[in-house]
């Protein structure tokens, strides 16, 4: 019966700091969600490294967005480096002016030639897209809190996804982010393969929320 006992209370344990541990991280997804409705407008510098199979790619973004779905990119390092991108919500179209080029042309959204080594599309960056991404990963596999750590002088809330369809995803089966806890906003994301390698990750820097952007901002 002593026995017994101890088991129960070792089970009781583990659920009730499992189901801490699992309240922690969706609080931290409410915060974000939260923090992500009083935005109209940001910037932040990305670093973004991904793997593909035998592909590496290594560049920088300045990155803008507005709540009207505007969103616009300029390639500050790496491959097509001082080309600038920005997707049109209204006409749902990529406008592009490749570094080296005048004028600008139109593409369609689905344009490989805009995309990320995995396929990620201009507008699936924003942190709207991320929260929407979240919603996926809750359908279709698991949340837990790892714990608070520090990540470049900010003490950061750090989850993690995990689901048992890469495929339907781009091939990550596990993602893992440093929320900023002063805002509730990634620090930085890493996504891997179902083998445990790391194949994507990005680096948020001078995030700047609600900033005032010129009117023609947007423009090309």
């Amino acid at each position: 019966m002593k026995k017994l006992a101890t088991k129960l209370i070792i089970a009781a344990v583990v659920l009730s700091v499992t189901t801490i541990r699992g309240g922690q991280a969706q609080e931290a997804i409410s915060k974000m969600r939260s923090s992500w409705d009083a935005v109209q407008c940001y910037t932040v510098r990305m670093h973004i490294n991904q793997v593909k199979d035998s592909r590496t790619k290594d560049y920088t973004v300045d990155f803008s967005y507005n709540s009207s779905g505007w969103i616009k990119t300029h390639i500050i390092d790496g491959d097509n480096k001082g080309s600038v991108v920005v997707y049109d919500p209204v006409n749902h179209r990529i406008r592009v002016r490749w570094a080296g080029v005048a004028l600008p042309v139109n593409l369609s959204p689905d344009s490989k030639m805009t995309q990320g080594l995995r396929g990620e599309k201009i507008y699936e960056g924003s942190f709207g897209a991320m929260l929407k991404d979240a919603d996926w990963y809750l359908s279709h596999g698991s949340l837990s809190w790892i714990g608070e750590e520090p990540f470049e002088g900010a003490d950061c809330a750090v989850i993690e996804f995990v689901t048992t369809l890469p495929d339907e995803n781009r091939g990550i089966a596990r993602e893992r982010w440093w929320l900023d806890k002063s805002t509730s906003l990634p620090r930085k994301i890493e996504g891997y393969e179902s083998d445990g390698k790391e194949v994507e990750r990005v680096i948020y820097r001078n995030l700047k929320l609600n900033p005032d952007l010129p009117e023609d901002h947007f423009k090309l």
